[in-house]
């Protein structure tokens, strides 16, 4: 009778443990794998769509300058918790105003951190008052969802 209990028992913790286990990694995963991410045109000019909605028609950089940031970020990188940055002139004529842009992985809202700096020069004042916003956002499916203006300052 004990030989019956001890056997019943480890059929029971074997049938538990063997229909848990999934030899699938991805199975239980709901996250978007990184290696499934590619910053491409067609993804750049979705979010930049969704950037000019989420701040209400009013973006200081063109689509064009995005795209190429976009390009030059390694997702793996930012997914390993560094960030990129590039400075860049958003201005359309020259002027020692220099604006940048970074972007980073919020690994605790699952998101990437578009960071916005800007100078916009002031040719009466020969000047370039600063400001600074962020955005953030996810990726599904290479589309950019949860878009959304964090901040601005300036």
């Amino acid at each position: 009778m004990i030989k019956f209990k001890y056997i019943s028992l480890a059929l029971t913790f074997g049938i538990l443990f063997f229909s848990c286990e999934s030899n699938d990694a991805s199975a239980n995963s709901k996250k978007t794998a990184s290696s499934e991410i590619e910053f491409d045109a067609d993804f750049a000019r979705d979010l930049y769509e969704k950037l000019m909605k989420a701040s209400e028609g009013s973006l200081s950089f063109s689509q064009q300058q995005l795209i190429e940031f976009l390009k030059a970020a390694n997702q793996e990188e930012l997914k390993n918790g560094n960030s990129y940055e590039s400075e860049l002139l958003f201005e359309s004529i020259e002027c020692d105003c220099l604006d940048q842009m970074s972007l980073s992985y919020d690994k605790n809202q699952d998101a990437f951190i578009l960071g916005i700096y800007e100078e916009s020069y002031v040719e009466d004042m020969d000047w370039c008052p600063e400001s600074a916003y962020q955005y953030s956002f996810g990726v599904k499916n290479q589309k950019a969802i949860n878009v959304s203006f964090e901040f601005l300052a300036g």
